[in-house]
């Protein structure tokens, strides 16, 4: 028998075929090619007689020998074809080669499984000890370099790490791609993967391949990990989705090593600094809100524009700023902060002084332009400025009416050539709202 390389099929399970064996019958076995010369050098022990004792044998060594039916032929350094009947021959041994692959424990046991039985030999026929011996030899030099650390791989001698780490090497280089290109990473189980169970093999026989090992196994959590990280933005991103179960989801992202993807980094930044700036943000608009009240007018006001204190505009001008610094951080759309209350404030806060100055200059129709869309806003800030806007609102209102009455009256009033008392609603009209058709229409009645 030969040692044969460790072979590495779908399976890739590492095993271990049988060693040298030895031709110690009587006689060579006779098979299909029996006529054919053997091309491999060796001994065999010879009796005188077919009948001798097999201790009175002596050794023939043999270049090669060619089995014959009833005897065998041997070609030697000095006889070319030397025939010795097959009952004479006690033991024919054949000098094994030195194996070609040496990388197992169960390799190495074989091959002193054929050491140990040159040495039985040797004790049962001392005449053959030198012959065994040499043939020993170079086995028991294969065996002492395997045992110094090395391994033979092809009749190439490697440090034993060297060789099982190439091995564990090109198994991982098969498995990678395979994992790396599976569209559904989570369904493989990697402890019973053909290739994997080849790599723990290999990491059993030898340490120095257990970091190949690890690699893997932390190439599969990895994209693991990646997938999850992908199901879990997708549940972040649920327009639905509340506060708390959104933090809930961030704990579970942030243990899937987010820095691994530079795009779930960002969002777990963003996320830690719109939390952080949330808080602060909401507190600033509350804050802002309740000071924003505090300035609304009481009823013995009401009618009037509210006034922005200087301190207010202050309040206003940095929530602004804090809004806008927070909206361009594209905080994820789960944290909830109370913005629509903070427009509200800033829409009121950079209206209400031109709306002021309308007010004074009786512009009432400009004000009531500029003055509805507030009284929405206002009901979000709070209601002391939704009774204060709204109480503006229906003055502002009955003035218009009553600047539109006598605006009429005063037309129907000169289209029946009533000119004295049209032209006393006309100015009555101007008085409340100084209107330059209002005007125009005076002095068309004054030059009557």
């Amino acid at each position: 028998m030969s040692l044969h390389r460790p072979t590495f099929g779908k399976l890739i399970r590492f095993t271990v075929l049988s060693c040298w064996g030895l031709l110690s019958s009587g006689a060579p076995a006779q098979t299909a090619d029996a006529q054919r010369t053997k091309n491999t050098a060796g001994f065999a022990l010879v009796k005188p007689q077919a009948w001798s004792n097999s201790d009175q044998a002596s050794v023939l060594e043999f270049l090669t020998f060619t089995d014959h039916s009833g005897y065998v032929e041997f070609r030697t350094a000095k006889i070319p074809n030397y025939q010795v009947a097959t009952a004479k021959i006690v033991k024919l041994v054949v000098y094994p080669d030195g194996p070609q692959f040496l990388t197992t424990v169960e390799q190495r046991t074989a091959l002193q499984k054929i050491i140990d039985e040159f040495a039985a030999l040797s004790e049962k026929f001392p005449a053959a000890a030198s012959q065994l011996n040499k043939a020993a030899a170079p086995l028991k030099a294969d065996v002492a370099k395997y045992d110094s650390g090395n391994v033979k791989d092809g009749g190439q001698w490697l440090l034993r790490s060297t060789y099982y780490k190439q091995k564990a090497t090109a198994l991982a280089d098969l498995l990678r791609p395979e994992l790396i290109s599976a569209p559904r990473i989570k369904e493989i189980d990697l402890d019973s993967n053909q290739y994997f169970l080849g790599l723990q093999d290999l990491a059993k026989a030898d340490s120095s391949a257990q970091s190949v090992v690890d690699n893997i196994r932390a190439l599969y959590a990895s994209l693991v990990r990646k997938v999850d990280r992908e199901e879990l933005l997708i549940q972040l991103n649920a327009p639905t989705i509340t506060f708390d179960q959104a933090s809930d989801l961030m704990k579970k992202l942030k243990t899937l090593q987010p820095r691994e993807d530079a795009r779930v980094n960002l969002y777990v930044q963003s996320w830690d600094t719109a939390v952080a700036g949330a808080s602060k943000l909401t507190k600033q608009i509350t804050d802002t809100q309740t000071q924003f009240e505090g300035a609304m007018p009481g009823p013995e006001d009401y009618g009037k524009v509210p006034a922005i204190s200087p301190e207010l505009s202050t309040s206003l001008g940095s929530l602004a700023d804090a809004t806008k610094a927070f909206r361009s951080g594209s905080p994820p759309q789960a944290i909830r902060v109370p913005l629509q209350l903070a427009d509200a404030m800033l829409a009121c806060g950079e209206k209400f002084p031109g709306l002021a100055r309308q007010v004074q200059a009786r512009e009432f129709l400009d004000a009531k332009v500029l003055l509805d869309p507030l009284t929405n806003q206002a009901d979000i800030i709070g209601p002391k400025t939704s009774k204060a806007l709204a109480e503006l609102q229906k003055k502002l209102n009955g003035d218009i009416e009553k600047f539109q009455s006598l605006r009429n009256e005063a037309k129907m009033l000169a289209e029946n050539d009533k000119i004295e008392a049209a032209l006393k609603k006309y100015q009555q009209a101007y008085a409340i709202i100084p209107s330059k058709d209002v005007a125009a229409q005076i002095d068309a009645l004054k030059k009557q």
